[in-house]
């Protein structure tokens, strides 16, 4: 009888330091996001770290054009490769051949 009290103590001991640990993987995962949002020519992107914006992009990066995002979905997908980079601690610029590997449209009245 005392083994199985110590095993059940055991299991609830596990269980909730995992559920702590849970917790704070995906909270700590939550602070730095990439938010998408509408300008007057389109969209752009920023980087947010515990609230504090530590990037604005409101042009496509890494061409000499100051030219929106056309698509919600195009200023997503260069956010979250560039959160990717800053999550790895590597450089997040981006070269304009990441941005065609992603599909991104740099001209929107070429549909």
């Amino acid at each position: 009888m005392k083994l199985k009290t110590g095993i059940l103590y055991t299991a609830i001991a596990v269980s909730i330091a995992l559920i702590f640990c849970a917790i704070w993987i995906t909270k700590d995962s939550a602070d730095v996001y990439a938010h998408v949002f509408k300008t007057e020519a389109g969209y752009g992107y920023a980087i947010i770290d515990h609230g504090q914006i530590l990037i604005r992009q409101e042009h496509i990066p890494a061409i000499s054009d100051e030219v929106a995002f056309c698509s919600e979905e195009d200023a997503e997908k260069v956010g979250e490769l560039v959160l990717k980079k800053i999550n790895r601690k590597i450089n997040p610029a981006l070269s304009q051949e990441e941005l065609k590997d992603l599909g991104i449209q740099f001209n929107c009245h070429n549909e």
